[in-house]
């Protein structure tokens, strides 16, 4: 039924036409802009300083790991005379006797490297703001 044609009085409908992609305007391609002479350039350019200031968390982390170093140090030359402590059989075995002597030691060393390291790093970012 659907293939009847219209009776002739009645206008034909032409069948949707699928829709047409948007179109996106072409960017207009300018020439090459015209370098500013010395003049222009001195007229309009402010000049600029370049303040160089060091990374607070390089410093903090170069002096945790100087303190963990140094506390690794202490604890070897302490522990000469041979003494072991207690053999560790518990869960975490590395945190028993002279373990854990190495751990906390450590771990504060590498605390208060972190801030030594940090204070330095406050020091020259002060430093380098100074007018000279």
């Amino acid at each position: 039924m659907s293939d009847q044609q219209p009776a002739q009085g009645e206008p034909q409908t032409p069948p949707p036409s699928p829709p047409e992609p948007p179109t996106r305007p072409e960017p207009e391609v300018e020439g090459p802009k015209p370098v500013p002479s010395e003049a222009e350039l001195r007229r309009i350019a402010t000049p600029a300083t370049v303040r160089r200031a060091p990374k607070v968390s390089a410093f903090m982390a170069v002096g945790a790991l100087v303190g963990i170093v140094v506390a690794i140090v202490l604890v070897q030359l302490s522990a000469g005379d041979g003494t072991r402590g207690s053999e560790g059989a518990g869960f975490i075995s590395f945190l028993d006797g002279l373990g854990a002597v190495r751990f906390l030691i450590g771990l504060g060393l590498g605390v208060l490297g972190a801030f030594v390291g940090g204070g330095i790093a406050v020091l020259l970012d002060r430093r380098s703001g100074r007018k000279r």
